[in-house]
């Protein structure tokens, strides 16, 4: 049912030295728990797995729910680089993969909730080059 949901959120799982890359059906527990904690509609879940990140007050604290139990966000210091680029997987060479993350990745120097810095982020690395390599692979498959 989350085979797509996965690609999208997939984009921002962890991995680091300690712990292996979190494979899809890894990835499920953690997206269902905030599902459950915050429940979006089909028509918002319709859109995630199409790859589009809606710009609805919903998505922020899903977001964010998904980020901390993904070990990718942390309050106050927000995401962290080395563990997107470990996770990450894309066709783009590594300099512009870290290149594309830098870009997304803010220090919230406007110094919003923790949700909506962790939406900001989801939304850039979507709608990146990263989230077009993403997409193309998924029309693909």
């Amino acid at each position: 049912m989350f085979k797509y949901f996965v690609v999208c959120l997939a984009l921002c799982s962890l991995a680091d030295g300690e712990r292996v890359q979190e494979s899809g059906s890894e990835i499920i527990p953690n997206i269902e728990k905030c599902i459950k904690e915050y429940p979006l509609t089909a028509e918002v879940i319709a859109q995630i797995k199409r790859m589009e990140i809606p710009d609805l007050p919903e998505m922020r604290p899903f977001l964010l729910c998904l980020s901390l139990a993904m070990d990718i966000f942390f309050i106050p210091e927000g995401f962290d680089v080395d563990r997107l680029d470990d996770v990450i997987v894309t066709d783009l060479s590594q300099d512009e993969k870290l290149q594309i993350i830098h870009k997304c990745v803010d220090r919230n120097e406007q110094k919003s909730p923790a949700g909506e810095w962790a939406f900001r982020v989801h939304k850039c690395l979507v709608t990146s080059k990263i989230g077009d390599l993403a997409r193309a692979k998924k029309a693909e498959a």
